[in-house]
């Protein structure tokens, strides 16, 4: 008996060393990481989602999930780890110097202006470009549209229009682009769509989220795309320097963009910025996506150019006068 206690008391001495020696042998690599990250293994990255404006259906975080799924399917050992930030979750992020490799983001997330980012070589978009370089490539996007339940768009002026705002979308200026000049009627994008519904406006001035919500619940509506200006890119930029993972950002990204994955954002609602992905099944989309967009906003944008340009979005619809807004606008 005596025997076996010596035996069990060997063996959890062993066990205890055993457990110290890994602890030791795990944390070393954590070393080298940011405050509040874990080491990565060879063959991994990081990519952050973040929705400043709303999307269609569905989460696009989870379809960015699909992609690294299939992705890593084709290209063994390699490992894309997706994760859902808020705007609010990622700033705190961004201060203490805890950065992804990639990032998804749409306008208005602000901190990241101010970070290093690759050069991608996607097809240039004047939103995502800064000096002629291509430092952000739009992934998916919505468009502004005016609907109404009816045929019928003579009287559209703003004392009968609600403006939808979803997120950090700059609705007004979208109103200013068409020139619905006026003291303007702005609510947060549910309450928007229910008055409408309601009766407690004619015409709603919303996105392709309202296009689905229209669908799921089989209210037949008119619309029309507004070609002026729009916002609504999501994009996605590379920021590590680090070669390997930049290779792999890079790979991913063409995954992304490519007809393959593009035709599925129909799983989002969402448009694609590259390829017509609708039919006549889905007739507002299909409409939708037809609108060719002059002008939008740089994915860059600081937080006091955004102040400045819903100044100037107000102004211009005080004043019905457009020519306030484009010091502030990239062609598209």
């Amino acid at each position: 008996m005596r025997k076996a206690r010596v035996l069990k008391t060997a063996a959890w001495l062993l066990l205890t060393a055993i457990i110290a020696i890994s602890a030791v042998f795990y944390a070393v690599p954590a070393l080298d990481c940011a405050e509040g990250e874990q080491a990565l293994p060879r063959g991994a990255v990081r990519l952050w989602n973040i929705d400043t404006f709303e999307g269609g259906r569905g989460s696009r975080t989870a379809f960015l999930n699909r992609v690294s799924a299939e992705y890593e399917s084709m290209h063994k050992g390699t490992y894309v780890l997706v994760s859902s930030y808020t705007v609010e979750g990622a700033a705190a992020a961004f201060e203490a110097g805890n950065y992804p490799d990639m990032l998804s983001f749409g306008v208005g997330f602000t901190p990241v202006s101010g970070i290093k980012k690759a050069v991608l070589s996607e097809k240039g978009f004047s939103g995502g470009e800064v000096n002629g370089e291509c430092l952000a490539a739009p992934w998916c996007r919505g468009v502004y549209a005016v609907y109404s339940l009816t045929d019928e768009f003579d009287d559209l002026t703003a004392k009968h229009t609600v403006l939808s705002l979803g997120g950090k979308n700059l609705v007004k200026a979208a109103a200013a682009s068409m020139s619905l000049s006026g003291e303007v009627n702005v609510k947060e994008s549910t309450a928007a769509y229910v008055s409408f519904l309601n009766g407690g406006a004619k015409y709603l001035l919303g996105t392709q989220r309202d296009a689905c919500r229209f669908h799921s619940r089989g209210v037949n509506v008119y619309c029309r795309p507004i070609d002026g200006y729009s916002d609504l890119y999501q994009y996605i930029s590379v920021l590590t320097d680090e070669p390997i993972r930049q290779e792999i950002c890079r790979g991913y990204i063409q995954a992304l963009v490519g007809e393959k994955t593009q035709k599925k954002l129909t799983e989002l609602g969402m448009l694609s910025p590259y390829f017509d992905i609708y039919t006549s099944d889905s007739p507002l989309q299909d409409e939708l996506e037809r609108v060719h967009v002059k002008t939008t906003l740089g994915a860059f944008v600081s937080e006091a150019g955004l102040t400045a340009l819903g100044e100037a979005a107000a102004r211009a619809l005080r004043e019905g006068n457009m020519e306030v807004l484009k010091n502030f606008l990239k062609q598209v």
